[in-house]
């Protein structure tokens, strides 16, 4: 159990602490006090501290000890005072037994006295029933709580640890182990009894550590010891904040004897145990401050660590002082090196990286400089250009063959000059462009080998690099979940293109009086997966837990978002005028895509979504509203895919609803419905119309026009005058015949239930426009087959009379057409009706003006300046 202080009966304290290999130490701490008696005076039990009560408590001025009332449903006592009484009596009578025992059992010889007391403690158990064990238990934490308040922090320990060895055996479950012959709810008390007491110790220890000096050796085994009683706590119950907190405060005192990277180790954990505190109580002040203070020290132990990564030599470090010869690295003279100073020695290259396909690629990070081009060797001209940082993806063919081929051939801190013919430095990409150019001649370099790191290649073509630091505790989020993470974006030369950190500091002092910088307090941004949040953000999230920390290198990055999420103004001018000012830029001043990025997101906190009407966050029929109305609105920003999400959920949730508020249920699920037809049936009609897509576009353009179909008949059986439902019909109308007359019909009977129904209103419009299309096009046919017709009846008939005859029909027939000024145009048929006007009667003269005279007035309503 990890510390135990007892006192014997020659009145010595004895601690004893369990040791990593669980061997127990025994320290004696000399006294001249009385031997404590087991005879337990009548505990004043406190009332237990409310739920909510802030680990604040956990320094110097205010401690928050978990107390416990003793259920009378659990010792059979019928109120709480009779139950004290009855403790104290109980506890009396069998202090009296165990010292008489004492005196009289004969303890083996050579036996510890720590061992002694448990065999003591192990034979009275033998004798007592559940509820003797857990009012014994009891006792013994409120005399702890008593003694740790005196600030008599040995005896508090020696309280606590015999709480737990008279109660931890009924946290067993009385179905397999029925000769403990307690029940459930006696189990259930051990198990809150025991939680309490490991959170106790767990400050207890803790406390005790503080007081101890740093170079005291003893200060890191009682911190473990505070670490594993706060996560006995948590195995207990993994939601105990109180635990949480301790443990957390336990291990940052603990990294402060710690070497860097086992430091930094230690602090993560105790960075997890604070987000997890803040993640069941976000208000929790005390967590947040020691989440950021810890953040802090991993800051600064990993600059620390950066600062003396590659200064460790080995062997090679002695050829620094050595003048080392050129080597010819290929064999053609095209890459030339010359030691400079020796790195590490170390050999870190793999062969396996370099291929196109392979699941592990390579990122090395130098410091490169032109020191001089022209000529055969490359020192005509001193170029004195100042070292450039990069990184970039070995065998990357947007950076140079030579650079490259120079990086391989050195050891992590090395630094050479390379010279290099210009067939070595062919390269155009983003990443060439960040170094000095060589124009075409030969060139020396200075390059510096500061990193490796490897990176796991997801895809296996080198576009997308994954890194995961802390994976953090927890599910994984789902789609739809709330993620609360803090992100950045840096170039390939290490250079910070945006944080979501960042803020406006308006000073007069700079260069157009504008600066950029990262507010540290500033809360992490809510996004919504697969909804708003910025598609490689959204897959480093969804690779880390609660409190993890990943990155994502890629190769071209998609414009970062334009806006934060939630609707904030000044985080949004924020957004905006980051991107502005950190615009990549080539050397013509021209703006570029974001080429090479590293964008590394820190998960803060995960808010799962509403997983329906089971869902202890279910708020009725508010919830279905709710989520329909999220739907409605991605569908008006575009997202359609994360609208048909949203909108499917409301009728699965729809269809588990029963009994009250049906009316307003089904409403819900008939507007959810609808939308998800009208969005099918959209998405499909213009790929219906095409004839150049392939089979497997049309045939999901079909599949969706089904489950349009299957969706409106389901409104039409349940619901088939609502708007949704004759919308979705006209709809699908025109995405299967171009039935525009039958969608008319439709759009003004739902016009008549909703005049004021937006997509109604919309879809009328558009239909009656299509529908004049279509009536203007059979309009042109029929006056083209007139015109042509009269044509030959003047031309070919020979018998007057009869052509006379034809005429006449033919125009009236015409009179009866409308006709728009456009068909006029293109069909000239105003030509066709001057000619009949003579010789062929006086019908066909009057037919003929008063076409012409229709036409002339109808033309004058759409062309105003015909007559002019």
């Amino acid at each position: 159990f990890g510390g135990l202080l007892l006192l014997d009966s020659h009145a010595r304290a004895l601690e004893f602490c369990l040791t990593p290999a669980g061997e127990h130490r025994i320290a004696r701490v000399r006294g001249h006090s009385r031997a404590r008696q087991h005879v337990a005076r009548r505990a004043q039990i406190a009332p237990a501290m409310p739920d909510g009560a802030d680990a604040a408590g956990d320094g110097d001025e205010e401690v928050i000890i978990e107390e416990m009332e003793p259920d009378s449903g659990t010792f059979g006592a019928t109120d709480g005072a009779a139950a004290a009484a009855a403790v104290a009596m109980n506890k009396e009578a069998n202090a009296a037994k165990d010292e008489s025992a004492g005196e009289d059992d004969e303890i083996p010889e050579g036996t510890s006295p720590q061992e002694a007391e448990m065999l003591k403690i192990d034979k009275e158990k033998k004798t007592m029933s559940a509820s003797d064990k857990l009012e014994r238990s009891i006792l013994w934490k409120a005399e702890g709580n008593d003694l740790f308040k005196k600030n008599e922090i040995f005896k508090a320990v020696d309280c606590y640890y015999h709480a737990i060895l008279y109660c931890r055996e009924l946290m067993s479950n009385p179905q397999y182990y029925p000769k403990l012959e307690h029940n459930d709810f006696q189990r259930k008390t051990a198990q809150d009894l025991c939680e309490s007491v490991y959170t106790n110790l767990a400050l207890v220890q803790t406390k005790y550590a503080n007081t101890l000096a740093p170079d005291d050796a003893e200060m890191a085994k009682v911190l473990e010891e505070a670490v594993k009683s706060g996560s006995e706590a948590l195995k207990i119950n993994a939601k105990n904040v109180k635990a949480m907190f301790r443990r957390g405060m336990a291990r940052s005192m603990l990294a402060k004897g710690a070497k860097n990277v086992e430091a930094q180790k230690i602090l993560a954990d105790a960075k997890a145990d604070f987000l997890a505190v803040l993640a069941e109580d976000p208000q929790n002040r005390d967590a947040r401050v020691e989440a950021k203070a810890v953040q802090e020290r991993i800051k600064a132990l990993k600059k620390e660590e950066a600062e003396h990564e590659g200064k460790t030599f080995a062997f090679g470090a002695t050829l620094s002082g050595i003048g080392a010869k050129e080597k010819d690295l290929l064999g053609d003279g095209s890459v030339k090196k010359r030691l400079e100073d020796a790195g590490d020695g170390g050999v870190w290259m793999n062969e396996d990286w370099l291929a196109p396909d392979a699941a592990v690629k390579c990122v090395v990070h130098i410091t490169c400089a032109m020191l001089s081009s022209g000529g055969d060797e490359g020192k005509d001209v001193k170029c004195g250009t100042a070292p450039v940082n990069v990184s970039f993806i070995l065998g990357d063919t947007d950076m140079h063959e030579g650079i490259g081929i120079a990086a391989r051939s050195m050891t992590i801190g090395e630094v050479a000059n390379f010279t290099m013919a210009p067939t070595r430095l062919r390269a155009e990409g983003n990443l060439a462009s960040l170094l000095p150019d060589p124009n075409g001649v030969t060139s020396v370099w200075q390059i510096k080998l500061l990193k490796f790191v490897i990176w796991q290649d997801t895809a296996r073509n080198g576009e997308r690099l994954q890194k995961i630091q802390e994976e953090g505790y927890g599910r994984f989020p789902e789609e739809l979940s709330e993620v609360f993470v803090h992100w950045r974006v840096f170039g390939p030369d290490g250079s910070m293109v945006h944080s979501s950190r960042n803020t406006i500091d308006l000073r007069s002092g700079t260069a157009g009086g504008l600066k950029q910088v990262e507010d540290e307090d500033k809360e992490a941004p809510c996004y919504v997966l697969s909804e708003n949040c910025w598609e490689p953000l959204a897959i480093v999230c969804r690779s880390l837990r609660q409190g993890g920390v990943g990155e994502l290198r890629m190769k071209r990055l998609p414009p970062l978002p334009k806006e934060e999420p939630g609707g904030d103004a000044t985080a949004s001018a924020s957004a905006q005028l980051s991107m502005m000012m950190n615009k990549f830029k080539s050397k013509d001043g021209k703006e570029q895509d974001l080429r090479h990025c590293t964008v590394r997101a820190e998960l803060e906190r995960v808010v799962p979504p509403l997983a329906g009407p089971e869902d202890a966050r279910w708020e009725g029929v508010a919830a279905l509203v709710q989520e329909r109305y999220r739907a409605e609105l991605l569908l008006e920003r575009g997202a359609e895919a994360a609208g048909l999400v949203r909108l499917r959920r409301v009728v699965a949730w729809a269809a588990q609803l029963t009994g009250a508020n049906a009316a307003a249920v089904a409403s819900e699920a008939a507007a959810a419905r609808a939308s998800i037809g009208w969005v099918l049936a959209c998405r499909a009609a213009p790929i219906l119309d095409l004839g150049n897509v392939t089979s497997d576009v049309l045939a999901a353009a079909r599949r969706d026009l089904q489950e349009a179909e299957d969706q409106c008949a389901w409104l039409e059986e349940h619901h088939p005058n609502s708007p949704g439902t004759r919308c979705l019909r006209a709809k699908i109308l025109v995405a299967q015949d171009d039935d525009f007359a039958g969608a008319h019909a439709q759009l003004l009977e739902a016009q008549k239930v909703a005049p004021d129904d937006k997509r109604v209103q919309q879809e009328l419009r558009k239909v009656k426009i299509e529908l004049r299309n279509v009536e203007e096009q059979q309009s042109r046919a029929q006056v083209v087959e007139i015109r042509d017709s009269l044509k030959r009846a003047r031309s070919e008939s020979s018998d007057d009379a009869a052509r006379e005859e034809a005429v006449v029909k033919l125009l009236r027939q015409l009179e009866t057409t409308r006709i728009s000024w456009e068909t006029v145009m293109e069909t000239r048929i105003g030509v066709e009706l001057k000619s009949c006007q003579d010789g062929y009667g006086a019908e066909a003269q009057r037919l003929c003006a008063q076409i012409l005279g229709r036409l002339k007035d109808e033309s004058k309503e759409q062309r105003p300046m015909w007559e002019s």
